[in-house]
């Protein structure tokens, strides 16, 4: 009896030994720093797909030159042209630190058109005057800005397209019309601001060059050669679609 009640003690304490090892360690495992989790790391503003719309106003002069208008008045002549487009853009962005890169396409409706009718400007022939309309634009071209939180600044070029309808009637009293295909060049440059994640407003300014091509209509000896190029002021809208509306919808 007397070591069976040596043994019990023995075993209590131990079992006393043991329970207050554990309470020390679990009280210096409470006093050590718990390391946070990591934050999300959150999306840059800029990176999207997007699609939208625009409109505004645009200025163009078309310039012909005829070897045979020298003898008879001035020389070049030069077509100025006003009124309003309307259209549709996509695109890309990319966002790397404060820089932003990206392409887009864009096509415009246009209604820039005018004309020089004065007679006294050429000689005393049958004169219906010069007229040009650009009835079409479109445009491919990369940019590259700088963005400040929810304001980004970029510079955009690349190639220009237009379809041109280019009248004369010039030494006749029946119009001649040419429907110019044109390829060019352009450069612009623009601002725009996220108004929230998935919407954006911008405002732009952009120059197109349609280089020298020969041309019959309006020459008194052919051929002669016509350039155009357009001043253009636009207002666009965008939907982009980012990474968080895209894990959002789907």
């Amino acid at each position: 009896m007397t070591l069976s009640v040596s043994h019990m003690m023995r075993q209590l304490v131990r079992a006393a030994a043991a329970i207050a090892l554990l309470t020390t360690t679990s009280a210096r495992s409470a006093d050590l720093p718990v390391k946070a989790a990591p934050l999300p790391v959150a999306a840059p503003l800029w990176t999207a797909f997007y699609i939208g719309a625009h409109g505004g106003w645009g200025q163009g002069r078309s310039r012909l030159e005829d070897p045979g208008l020298v003898a008879f008045g001035p020389n070049p002549v030069f077509v100025e042209s006003r009124g309003s487009l309307a259209g549709v853009q996509v695109g890309a962005d990319w966002q790397f630190g404060n820089l932003v890169v990206g392409g887009e396409i864009d096509a415009s409706w246009s209604s820039i058109k005018g004309s020089l009718t004065d007679p006294a400007a050429f000689v005393a022939f049958f004169s219906s005057g010069l007229s040009a309309e650009y009835k079409a634009l479109a445009t491919a071209t990369g940019r590259v800005g700088y963005a400040y939180g929810n304001l980004l600044g970029y510079a955009k070029s690349g190639v220009a397209w237009a379809n041109i309808d280019y009248r004369s009637g010039i030494n006749t009293p029946f119009p001649t019309i040419v429907d110019h295909q044109r390829t060019g060049l352009t450069a612009g440059a623009g601002l725009e601001f996220l108004v929230m994640s998935n919407l954006s407003v911008r405002a732009e300014y952009d120059f197109m060059y349609f280089g020298a091509t020969a041309t019959s209509a309006g020459c008194f000896r052919m051929p002669c050669n016509i350039d155009h190029e357009l001043h253009l002021v636009k207002l666009g809208l965008n939907w982009r679609f980012t990474g968080d509306y895209l894990t959002a919808r789907y």
